[in-house]
Formats: structure tokens, sequence, C-alpha cells
């Protein structure tokens, strides 16, 4: 059960911060477009990734599957830190 608080916490901080960023990095007139496909992506990630994670605990067991999912997170993490994002220049 501690998991799954550590991982309510992780969401309850990150959720918001997510859709911030695609609203403060699209341009105005695209932020509906934006979102759309934020949640089109998150939408096509998170089927496939919810299917692996319950084959690898029905094959190996809990402690793989949340393993792997770690794993998966810090790979993330790693990649992700080596984007540079540049914000739009915010004229007023």
């Amino acid at each position: 059960w501690a998991l799954f608080a550590v991982y309510g916490i992780y969401f309850g901080l990150t959720e918001g911060v997510e859709k911030a960023l695609v609203a403060d990095l699209a341009p105005v007139h695209l932020r509906g477009s934006a979102f759309g496909l934020y949640h089109l992506t998150v939408g096509f990630g998170a089927l496939p990734a919810s299917l692996l994670f319950g084959l690898v605990w029905e094959r190996f067991g809990a402690a793989a599957a949340f393993g792997m999912g770690a794993g998966l997170a810090l790979l993330s993490s790693v990649m992700l830190s080596a984007l540079s994002v540049k914000r739009p220049q915010n004229n007023g």
C-alpha cells in the first residue's frame, strides 16, 4: 500500500505541472490542439504500458513488474534531461 501512496503523491504533484507546461509551450492559438495531442500521446502510451505491466506481473511477479516500471522511468528521466526546451517569448 505504501507504493500506491507514493504513486498518488507523485501523480498529484506532476499532473498539474505537465498541463501547465503544455499551456506554457504552446502558442495561444494552438493550445487546444496542443492539449489534444498531449492527451492522445498519454493515452497511446498508457494502454500498451498497462498491458505490458500486467503481462510481466503475471509471468514474473509483482517485483519484476514494478522493477521494470522503475527502470523505464529512470531511463525516461535520463533521456528527458538531455532535452532542451525553449519557451516562447511572452510579449506583454
